[in-house]
C-alpha cells in the first residue's frame, strides 16, 4: 500500500465520505492506543478548554460544524 497515493485518493473524495473516513479512523482507535501531544497540542486543548469555561454558551451543535463545513465547500 502507497500511503500518499491512499491520502491523495481519500483527500479527493466529496466532504461527506472525508468525514466518514476520519470518523472511522477516530472509532478504530481503542482505549489501549493512548494519543500522546506534543506540548503545543497540550496548550491548544488546555487553551480552548478554559475558553469554553469562560463562555460555555458559545458551543456548536456537530449539526452546526457540519453546516459550516459544507458551506465552506460551495
Amino acid at each position: 500500500m502507497n500511503l500518499n497515493q491512499t491520502l491523495t485518493e481519500l483527500t479527493a473524495l466529496p466532504l461527506d465520505d472525508r468525514l466518514r473516513v476520519v470518523e472511522s479512523l477516530w472509532n478504530s482507535m481503542g482505549p489501549e492506543e493512548p494519543v500522546t501531544l506534543s506540548p503545543e497540542q497540550r496548550a491548544e486543548l488546555d487553551r480552548r478548554i478554559a475558553a469554553h469555561e469562560a463562555n460555555p454558551d458559545e458551543l456548536l451543535s456537530w449539526d452546526q460544524v457540519l453546516d459550516r463545513l459544507r458551506a465552506s465547500e460551495q
